[in-house]
């Protein structure tokens, strides 16, 4: 074993800037949080348009670097986005390829020079989400459901809480999308309900491998439009 002080911490590859802030009437959340949406199968399966919203808040307002955004003001861009580009069908959600079209639409309607495709081999999953992130592009990431037992598996990923450089266990999630904020050789930090959680790497690709599948458990890829 390597004496300690030949031990070398390895930080976290993070966004350029900080993170969106919500501000909402009772506290600062960190990204959206589907559960604040009027409508009743959002707050449900809204999860995709809400990781969605927070790449196109984020890249929007980063250039200026006034990422503190009311509420009010979130929500009602959620509201424009589900009814015209990122449909949400109740008790069944968004897939990923859905999601990417409708990104594609924004992209193209709001003359953003971006495409965005949903997917790759799980080998392959955290060295785009470290391009992206050096890119300062936030990633959507699904934690799938349970396949094949798409309608009754209850297995999920852990999600963490960090306090003192200690993980604490807060909630286990699946069927979910998250938005990757930062990654390092063990953990994710993961945007997801309006609180900055942890996803461990090594328990997600064994949920992806065991209780899962890659077609379902992936990104959402978003590079420039050539």
């Amino acid at each position: 074993m390597d004496p300690p002080f030949l031990k070398m911490e390895i930080s976290m590859i993070t966004l350029s800037h900080d993170f969106i802030t919500v501000k909402s009437q009772t506290s600062n959340l960190y990204g959206g949080a589907q559960q604040h949406c009027k409508q009743k199968h959002m707050q449900g399966y809204g999860c995709g348009t809400i990781g969605c919203a927070n790449v196109i808040f984020y890249d929007a307002h980063k250039v200026s670097g006034n990422l503190t955004i009311d509420e009010e003001e979130y929500l009602s861009k959620v509201d424009y986005l589900r009814k015209r580009f990122l449909f949400v069908i109740p008790k069944f959600g968004m897939n990923g390829i859905f999601m990417a079209l409708g990104l594609n639409a924004y992209y193209l309607t709001h003359g953003v020079n971006k495409r965005a495709w949903w997917g790759c081999l799980h080998k392959n999953v955290y060295k785009h989400i470290e391009r992206m992130l050096k890119d300062d592009e936030p990633v959507v990431l699904s934690i799938g459901p349970n396949f094949p037992n798409l309608i009754f598996g209850k297995k999920g990923v852990k999600l963490y809480t960090k306090n003192n450089e200690k993980f604490i266990y807060a909630v286990s999630t699946h069927a979910h999308y998250v938005t990757v904020t930062g990654i390092d050789d063990e953990w994710m930090q993961v945007s997801s309900w309006g609180i900055r959680y942890y996803v461990n790497r090594k328990e997600y690709t064994e949920y992806v491998k065991r209780s899962s599948t890659a077609l379902f458990s992936s990104i959402l890829i978003i590079r420039p439009r050539r």
